[in-house]
């Protein structure tokens, strides 16, 4: 993997490596081989800010290992470090840091204009103190810059307290967590942006690079060129989706009110005199004004007719329909939106802080702009296929609300425009099988990139990969009897035969909600208690609290949905979670939405491989990811059961054949019944290792205390008398590793890859 990345990142000429390295891998090291190949910055593009610490732990490793000293910096949104985020009431924080930059600025200018000197550092004042949530400027901001007059004019330069600060954090790799002390008062995002431009490696967001506002900002704000940059994408199997969805745009009913509320500010403005103007602009911007004032209430009326008659849920938009109502008596739709992107632009420069021109995260504002984007988004998508048009209706707190959206259904173009014009690229993930498919996916061409699948590194006898011979959730039988007790069967297996905290990830809410009792029923026969997946994220670290703590008092049991929140992205370590059950092929619903995007791939790469891309990838994927939160560690243990038939079949096409090599090899089919057994035997065994390296002693039927008796069902014997003769079957009454019929059993269900 190291000597990938080293040749990829040394060789230059765009090129691309794709990894498939599961959890335990080391993929963090790899930043280690592009460090002493690179030819210039490492960017690593990450997709949530708790990724940020894994390489800071790296590079610290490397300053404590080795002579080197790479510097190291990161761009983080200003909500998650901005010490006065708090204070922002009915605004974003970049609508309030711009406001406050622009009052900062002014308080400068005007002590230089009051005093005789003509440089002025906020660091040799006294500034006023000002009430939390009311201020007229932002101290942090504020000391960051001194002021300098210049033939009469003001500018602006770098502070000497920050750049000082600057310095500082080059002594040692700082996390997140310490940046605003280490910063000293100083506006930890003022810092960080000095840092970066001339540190070794930036940690910044797939936003701050894939995002069409900001892509053509950040190679010239931070002072990059572009042929001497090497990119790590980190968790890349994500980068599809974000980058389909940061290219993506919607329209909503506020958007329009705030869109009337500035033109209506501004008009006066725009339609006189006082602009330093000709004549003939003052036409084109009266002109784009009558525009605005006719399109802004039939956006109005077209989405409040949605929100009144269409039920709930997401339907293609009928473009013909919409455009022939917006654009009625308009001769020219271009000319049309080139009048109204004139004053849009007016508004923009009159509205905004030069400073705002800095922000690579957040709301584009004026809302004026963002509704001529939407509207020149929704005229490209009648050129562009790969653009998708629908209209969404929603209910919240008894209110229905509809928007519009124009979604990107294909990366592909965005991503190439990076990663075809820097000097290398490499991306990772413990979930990039079929890397051909995800190739094709991301970057849109075969042989594009180098694929390397590295095994699973961690011991094979440190797990169980389950897969179901008869259950499924396929529509056509979901709902037979038989079915759902089979399905019923693998999740009381799971939850009443592993010890400790599990989870149970369905591929929907209401397949959630209708195996709940069955959930607790077990909880209740095993003594665990259940922890449910709440809708909204902010009762997820309550629920997930809970469930953490009942690792240590009996075991928890942990219900949601693949792609879901408790599913992705949440490290669940040592005794947090011991077995995972993906109960069903998550698939997306396969409505008119999803079959447009199925036709899309289907017509780009043909039937097979497009709706592979289109369709099984992402349930795949869920699927993985879901199951992936166990075994985090070589020393843990863990039951994967894949609880599907669809999961083990191998033919041509089929879901079985995508997945993992070592998923596949190490897959043994059962029905409930013989899971029930297989399962209670694998934990046998660890329960045999884990006493022999406790006590060093001969293990005897004692260990079982604790397992539960034969599976519910059988009758006519005693708990005692099933544990005993279970004992005796396993081989745990005689010689440790005494090999028995039921352990040939076991093996000869193991399905040949």
């Amino acid at each position: 993997m190291l000597d990938a990345v080293y040749d990829i990142v040394s060789r230059g000429d765009h090129g691309i490596v794709m990894i498939d390295a599961p959890t335990g891998t080391g993929k963090t090291s790899c930043i280690s081989a592009a460090l002493a190949a690179r030819p210039g910055k490492i960017i690593v593009a990450v997709r949530t800010v708790s990724q940020i610490d894994i390489y800071i732990d790296e590079i610290s490793r490397i300053w404590s290992k080795t002579r080197h000293k790479p510097e190291i910096a990161y761009m983080v949104g200003k909500q998650k470090i901005c010490p006065l985020e708090g204070e922002f009431r009915g605004e974003s924080v970049y609508a309030g840091c711009s406001r406050l930059r622009e009052w900062s600025r002014n308080y400068v200018s005007s002590k230089i204009g009051k005093s005789n000197c003509s440089i002025y550092d906020p660091a040799s004042d006294s500034m006023p103190e000002e009430t939390p949530g009311y201020r007229t400027f932002c101290p942090h901001y504020l000391k960051s810059r001194e002021g300098f007059e210049l033939n009469g004019t003001i500018h602006f330069r770098r502070s000497c307290r920050a750049l000082d600060v600057v310095e500082s954090l080059k002594k040692r790799p700082i996390p997140p967590s310490e940046l605003t002390e280490a910063c000293q008062g100083i506006c930890p995002y003022e810092i960080m942006s000095l840092y970066a431009k001339d540190s070794d490696i930036v940690i910044m967001n797939y936003s701050h690079l894939f995002s069409p506002d900001f892509q053509d900002i950040i190679f010239q704000w931070l002072e990059m060129d572009s042929e001497k940059v090497t990119l790590i994408i980190d968790e890349a199997h994500n980068l599809g989706d974000a980058v389909r969805d940061m290219n993506s745009r919607i329209l909503t009913m506020r958007m329009i009110d705030l869109a009337e509320t500035e033109v209506e500010k501004f008009e006066g403005t725009l339609g006189q005199a006082r602009l330093d103007e000709s004549r003939e602009k003052a036409s084109w911007r009266r002109e784009g004004i009558r525009i605005i004032r006719l399109l802004l209430p039939r956006l109005k009326r077209f989405l409040h007719s949605k929100q009144e008659r269409m039920a709930e849920g997401e339907a293609l938009l009928d473009a013909d329909l919409f455009r022939s109502f917006l654009y009625a008596d308009l001769d020219d739709i271009d000319e049309a939106l080139s009048n109204f992107s004139d004053v849009a632009v007016a508004v923009a420069d009159l509205n905004l802080a030069e400073g705002d021109r800095e922000n690579l995260q957040g709301d584009i504002q004026p809302s004026l702009a963002l509704v001529l984007l939407f509207l020149n988004d929704i005229e490209k998508a009648e050129r562009d296929e790969s653009y998708q048009r629908k209209i969404a209706v929603s209910g919240l707190s008894g209110r229905r609300q509809a928007r519009m959206e124009v979604n990107n259904i294909d990366p592909a173009a965005n991503i190439r425009r990076i990663t075809d014009n820097i000097n290398a690229t490499v991306m990772l993930s413990g979930t990039f099988s079929p890397l051909e498919a995800y190739e094709l996916y991301l970057l849109g061409q075969e042989n594009r990139a180098t694929k390397l699948s590295l095994p699973n590194p961690f011991p094979r006898e440190n797990r169980l990969i389950l897969g179901a011979r008869k259950a499924t959730t396929q529509l056509e039988i979901r709902e037979d009897a038989d079915n759902r007790e089979e399905i019923s069967g693998h999740i009381r297996s799971l939850i009443e035969c592993v010890p400790g905290n599990v989870a149970v990830f369905f591929t929907s809410y209401p397949m959630m909600n209708a195996y709940r009792e069955v959930c607790q029923s077990s909880c209740q026969r095993a003594g665990k208690k259940l922890c449910i997946e709440p809708r909204s994220a902010e009762d997820v670290p309550q629920v997930l609290g809970e469930f953490f703590r009942l690792a240590g008092r009996g075991g928890g049991v942990l219900t949601g949905v693949c792609g879901g929140k408790l599913a992705e992205g949440i490290d669940y370590k040592g005794e947090a979670l011991n077995g995972v059950a993906v109960i069903g092929l998550p698939l997306a619903a396969f409505n008119e939405i999803q079959r447009e995007i199925n036709g899309y791939y289907t017509r780009k790469y043909g039937p097979a491989k497009g709706m592979l891309i289109a369709y099984t990838l992402p349930a795949i994927n869920r699927a993985l990811q879901a199951a992936g939160r166990v075994i985090r560690a070589e020393s843990e243990n863990g039951v994967l059961l894949f609880c599907d038939r669809r999961f083990s079949e191998q033919g041509p096409g089929e879901v079985g054949s995508f997945l993992p090599a070592w998923v596949k090899d190490e897959m043994i089919l059962a029905d409930a019944g013989e899971g029930w057994e297989i399962i209670l035997k694998k934990v046998a065994e660890w329960k045999i290792e884990q006493s022999s390296r406790n006590r060093s002693a001969r293990p005897d039927a004692s260990i079982l205390e604790g397992l539960p008796s034969a599976r519910p069902g059988r009758k006519g014997r005693s708990g005692k008398k099933d544990l005993r003769e279970l004992a005796r079957s396993l081989g745990l009454g005689g010689q440790p590793g005494h090999s028995s019929s039921g352990e040939k059993d076991g093996r000869s269900r193991k399905k040949a890859a």
